[in-house]
């Protein structure tokens, strides 16, 4: 009786590099294979685009385009956040507007004169 099997060449394991990738190449190489619209925003990123919504009517616009239409989800969350915001800082300086002509300058007139006592008190120095 013939052995009919076939033999097997021994596979040898493939060689692992022994050369340590720091979390950061790590992090980087993730980073990397995701798609654009789900990439990661840097620190200087974020403060960047802080600076750029800012800007008096310029910013504004950008801050609604970026809210609507920008491809990085990371991006459009930030401006929707920012967004959300300055929405409630109008709203609060409106209530603000508001109480204050109903009891007739009783809020602001208070935080002049406060205002108006500090610069007197600089005077002799100025």
């Amino acid at each position: 009786m013939k052995n009919t099997m076939k033999k097997t060449k021994k596979v040898k394991p493939a060689k692992v590099s022994t050369k340590k990738v720091s979390k950061r190449k790590q992090l980087k190489n993730i980073e990397k294979q995701l798609p654009k619209s789900y990439r990661p925003i840097s620190g200087w990123g974020y403060f960047w685009r802080a600076v750029l919504y800012a800007i008096p009517v310029l910013g504004w616009i950008v801050l609604l385009i970026n809210a609507i239409g920008s491809k990085n989800r990371n991006g459009r969350y930030f401006a929707r956040s920012y967004f959300c915001a300055l929405l409630l800082a109008v709203i609060a300086a409106v209530v603000l507007l508001v109480a204050d002509t109903l009891l007739q300058g009783a809020i602001i007139q208070p935080l002049k004169d406060l205002g108006n006592q500090g610069i007197d008190s600089l005077r002799p120095f100025i």
